[in-house]
């Protein structure tokens, strides 16, 4: 694997992994469309570390303010139960991934079902906007969520696990729809997110452990290029994302949805 596709491997999951694309639909049509070899298990998984370094450091306040809450109850009661609830709402994706995860990765990586999810939630995101946009009031303290709130968006965020979801869009229009403002709604999409984007990154680091004989033979100054180029994509891509739900919701990301799709239908 070259320099090239590396660079564009980690631009790739940078921008997807946190925009409302689906990074997992884009990581299987970008070696199909620009016809190179699949980038193997070492790649992915320092791939989804540069995303995760990304997360942590974008959000260091709030994490650690969760963190150190966790263990600190009288400190912080309600970012003390807030990590408890954004750990709850972790296991509807952690258990799927778990029971169901190879089977998608059999049965569900063909680029045909990727463009038929993408526009299919591309409607349902367009129809949480509209009734967002229809809420004369919304709430921005995510501290304040309930444990059922948390966990509605927990479930929403299992089926993100069908390529051409996307787990931000699908636990940002859950915030919306527990009455989240579209902005808290994204924030707390990459708190919720933190956990699995750290399980996923470790699954696929065990996995290319104990499987190395079969893997994409990678340098250490490759997957170096790799993990950089995620990393700062994914920062710059979460700024991104926050600026652009602020000031224009979810419409730019669903237009773009919407003819990623149709060019996919029609090449394949």
């Amino acid at each position: 694997m070259d320099y090239i596709n590396i660079i564009l491997l980690g631009i790739v999951q940078g921008l997807t992994e946190f925009l409302p694309v689906s990074s997992s639909g884009h990581l299987i049509l970008i070696p199909r469309l620009f016809n190179f070899k699949d980038q193997g298990l070492a790649m992915d998984a320092i791939l989804h570390l540069g995303t995760l370094l990304a997360i942590i450091i974008y959000f260091r306040q709030d994490l650690a303010r969760l963190i150190y809450a966790l263990f600190n109850r009288d400190h912080d009661p309600d970012y003390h139960r807030l990590a408890w609830h954004i750990g709850w709402a972790s296991f509807p994706a952690g258990i799927i991934g778990l029971l169901g995860g190879d089977l998608i990765e059999q049965e569900l990586r063909s680029p045909v079902f990727v463009a038929w999810n993408l526009l299919f939630w591309s409607l349902v995101f367009f129809a949480v906007e509209r009734y967002s946009d229809s809420q004369k009031s919304t709430k921005t303290d995510i501290s304040r969520m309930t444990l059922g709130q948390i966990l509605f968006v927990g479930f929403a965020q299992a089926i993100a696990l069908l390529p051409g979801t996307s787990r931000s869009g699908i636990t940002i229009t859950g915030g919306m729809l527990v009455n989240l403002s579209p902005t808290t709604a994204a924030r707390f999409s990459f708190l919720l997110g933190t956990p699995i984007i750290l399980a996923a990154g470790a699954h696929k680091s065990l996995h290319f452990l104990s499987s190395q004989i079969n893997s994409v033979h990678l340098s250490g100054l490759q997957l170096g290029v790799g993990l950089l180029v995620s990393f700062a994509v994914g920062y710059l891509s979460i700024k991104l994302l926050l600026g652009i739900v602020s000031r224009l919701g979810l419409m730019p990301f669903i237009i773009y949805r919407v003819i990623l799709a149709t060019s996919i239908l029609i090449a394949f």
